[in-house]
């Protein structure tokens, strides 16, 4: 099996359940489910899987479950079946002959019934009784009985009630399949079929599962394939594609022996039947959340698989692009706007591949309008979707005061797996912490589906400005410990279209005060290090800023507080760290990442004003001349 790019990194998980043999009983292959929202690149995922399994030859099926590919277990199951038995010759007698019994008209007598299946058998073909599609073609594959025993029964077929191929489907599957069903009347299980309960139709499912896994497993003894079957589902967060998936575990979970099937299922929905495991972004005590693609391994499913019927699902997320370090400074600049989300990444990148400068970068976007129109149309309660937004966690967009359906709003958006786990301090300060430090969780919406919600709330202004100004109500009603959360929906009110913006003027002054009630030793440490979280989290403010003027104009004006045109006091160097972070943490308002420098030079600016902790707030100077990844 050739390798995958370097990203696959569920490769090891997959190579290792292609090849791997299992003692009798021993549960070990479980249904791979690639997760994520739309644009992630799953069908890319399907289509790179398939073309790695190369020589030996050995089956795989590729089977995209959107509507036209049928609205039924039963179609599926045809379809799978079409692919393994015609083009990639693997004998599945039970599967066809049951699908056979399925296509028999349930509105006849027993009698009538039979004779509509014994006239296919026979060869009926031309004008068959019943209508067989691309059963047709299977019937024409029943496995070959030998050439010699061919030729000793072609000599005798008048005295033969069936034809060889179709004998042997008769005789061998026949007989399983009136084993399986509880009265032992096989053309009953096509009136179970034309029944409308829910249980009737699970159970024709089931059967057809079961007879489908012990073709592949008779069909793996007879002949020594190099890998296991590997069925590769695309969409099954339709219907159908959802029963297909529970009724095969069903089926795994009766039978003694695992069958030697991979399922590799594609999903951009959390799959209903998935229990055992936390839905992405749900933050509980102990949550068993689905797999990261680094950490997907075999044995990874084995320490934390569910149990019973539940045991074989393997939910694994897929990845975002990672950034490659031979990128330009603006193909930097679109992956940090989409945080890798593939299919936005490449758009950008290549909307914006022969950009000049920053402000350059920023009007290709916004004469493409780009961050409008990618915004997915059918979103759940999109218009409060719009103002959760505004909000730095989806934990306290619950709890704000906006009218709408919060609780199912959240589910929703965790079904489709727009929600995220992020550190609360990312949360609060805007930088990602260094990988392994843990601590506390929140849930937060996808990074790039709410840059496309906060563009289209900046189209409403008025709009825009009375979501953060019901936020800056909120969180002053929280009190002390959320004031800075408070002045983060001040800031985010500010225009620049006033030569002294008031919302900027006061976050400036809230900043001023704490810095000098902090500038003061507890015990042997500064408290200024509390100062910086405030400056954090206050800084992490969205903003609406218009895409289409000057950056160096609109930061200039933002940082230079009229009173103070020489920049001679402590609020000014306060104001122009503010603007300097505000931007930074941006990359529409600052793509290249320059503002790190301005920010590292304030701080040290702001050094002559303090009275303690001066080797603080000059390692936040050195910090951002290191340029953290923001």
């Amino acid at each position: 099996m050739a390798d995958f790019s370097s990203d696959d990194s569920w490769y090891m998980l997959l190579a290792k359940c292609l090849t791997f043999t299992h003692p009798a009983g021993e549960p070990e292959l479980p249904v791979i489910l690639l997760l994520g929202p739309p644009g992630m690149g799953k069908t890319t995922a399907l289509s790179r899987i398939a073309g790695s399994v190369v020589g030996p030859v050995s089956p795989v099926v590729h089977l995209p479950l959107h509507p036209s590919a049928g609205g039924s277990v039963l179609a599926l199951v045809q379809q799978l079946a079409h692919d393994l038995v015609v083009l990639r010759k693997v004998r599945l007698p039970r599967t066809v002959f049951t699908l056979l019994v399925l296509k028999l008209d349930p509105a006849l007598p027993d009698s009538e019934m039979e004779e509509q299946l014994q006239s296919v058998l026979r060869g009926n073909r031309v004008n068959p009784p019943i209508n067989l599609g691309s059963l047709g073609d299977m019937l024409s594959c029943i496995p070959d009985v030998g050439p010699f025993l061919k030729f000793a029964v072609s000599t005798t077929q008048f005295a033969l009630p069936l034809p060889v191929g179709t004998d042997f489907l008769h005789r061998e599957a026949r007989g399983w399949l009136t084993r399986r069903l509880p009265g032992g009347n096989i053309v009953d299980l096509a009136r179970d079929l034309s029944q409308r309960g829910k249980d009737r139709t699970e159970f024709v499912s089931s059967v057809l599962c079961d007879a489908l896994l012990e073709d592949l497993a008779r069909a793996w003894t007879r002949r020594r394939y190099p890998r296991n079957c590997l069925v590769l589902l695309d969409d099954v967060d339709f219907p159908a594609g959802d029963a297909l998936l529970r009724a095969l575990t069903t089926a795994m979970t009766r039978r003694e022996t695992q069958a030697p099937l991979v399922v590799v299922a594609a999903s951009k929905t959390w799959p209903r039947a998935v229990a055992q495991w936390t839905r992405p972004g749900v933050v509980l005590p102990d949550a068993n959340h689905p797999l990261t693609a680094g950490e997907a391994t075999h044995g990874a499913w084995m320490r934390r698989r569910g149990r019973a019927e539940h045991r074989w699902w393997c939910p694994v997320l897929l990845p975002a692009v990672p950034a490659d370090p031979m990128w330009g400074p603006y193909a930097i600049a679109a992956w940090e706007l989409t945080r890798g989300y593939p299919s936005a990444t490449g758009l950008l990148i290549e909307l914006t591949g022969n950009v000049g400068d920053d402000d350059e970068f920023r009007g290709v976007l916004y004469k493409d309008n780009a961050l409008y129109r990618l915004l997915p149309e059918r979103l759940p309660y999109r218009d409060l979707l719009i103002a959760w937004s505004a909000v730095r966690n989806v934990d306290d967009a619950i709890d704000a005061p906006f009218t709408g359906l919060a609780p199912q709003l959240r589910d929703e958006l965790a079904d489709r797996l727009w929600l995220v786990g992020q550190s609360l301090e990312e949360n609060e300060s805007g930088i990602r912490p260094a990988p392994g430090s843990g601590g506390p969780q929140v849930t937060v919406i996808h990074d790039w589906l709410r840059r496309l919600l906060l563009h289209r709330l900046a189209a409403d202004p008025a709009r825009w400005d009375d979501v953060h100004q019901t936020m800056e109500r909120f969180y002053r009603e929280r009190g002390e410990a959320d004031l800075a959360a408070a002045m983060s929906h001040r800031l985010a009110r500010v225009t620049g279209e006033t030569p002294d913006d008031p919302h900027l003027r006061e976050v400036v002054r809230f900043l001023g005060e704490r810095f000098e009630a902090l500038d003061r030793h507890d015990g042997e440490d500064s408290r200024l290090r509390e100062w910086i979280k405030l400056y954090e989290r206050v800084t992490t403010a969205p903003n609406r800023l218009p895409l289409d003027r000057s950056l160096e104009l609109t930061h200039g004006a933002l940082a230079t507080d009229p009173a103070d045109p020489e920049r001679l006091g402590r609020d000014t160097v306060i104001r122009a760290l503010v603007v300097a972070r505000w931007f930074w943490l941006d990359p529409l308002l600052d793509p290249t990442g320059r503002c790190a420098e301005e920010i590292a030079r304030q701080f040290r600016g702001l050094v002559s004003y303090c009275k303690t902790g001066r080797s603080t707030l000059l390692g936040e100077a050195d910090r951002y001349e290191r340029r953290p990844e923001r």
